[in-house]
């Protein structure tokens, strides 16, 4: 459990438990955006989700993922588009090259995240529109599982939280 919470560290809880009581653990923060759900390749979790179970099957109806067992909590002072620009560096750096919808893919996710970072709605339009296309190549046709996972988290924030509207 790391991010905006006021006690980051490791915690065990029964397979099964909910978010919500992970999250109470920790110390939620008081302007919750978000929660990051399977570290980089996972899925954002809105604040009225918080009540999903800790289970694959929970997260996976949540549209997130257990992953790496990673949880990072965003409140509503963190700007989401520097975050999701940080995750396309991480994949961007580690695509091993072999395939190309993962290793030109992940470049052109990060290009089109720094131009779309400030604007929205009409303005984002056509880079959102070209994430879609990058990252359901990169989901399709990647070699592994970095490539077929880079699109997740920025996918997650599009659609489910709206970043860019």
């Amino acid at each position: 459990m790391s991010g905006q919470v006021e006690r980051p560290g490791i915690y065990e809880l029964p397979f099964g438990a909910r978010l919500r009581d992970l999250l109470e653990l920790a110390g939620p923060p008081a302007g919750l955006r978000a929660v990051l759900l399977g570290g980089a390749a996972g899925g954002f979790v809105r604040p009225d989700e918080l009540d999903i179970p800790l289970t694959f099957e929970g997260t996976r109806a949540a549209g997130a993922t257990l992953g790496s067992g990673v949880v990072l909590v965003l409140d509503d002072t963190v700007e989401l588009p520097a975050v999701l620009i940080r995750i396309a560096e991480f994949f961007r750096d580690e695509s091993c090259g072999q395939c190309v919808p993962c290793r030109v893919g992940t470049v052109r996710q990060e290009e089109a995240l720094h131009r779309v970072k400030d604007r929205t709605g009409a303005a984002a339009a056509g880079d959102i529109a070209l994430l879609r296309e990058v990252g359901g190549a990169m989901r399709d046709a990647s070699i592994c599982g970095l490539g077929q996972t880079a699109w997740n988290a920025v996918e997650s924030a599009i659609d489910r939280l709206g970043v860019f509207e």
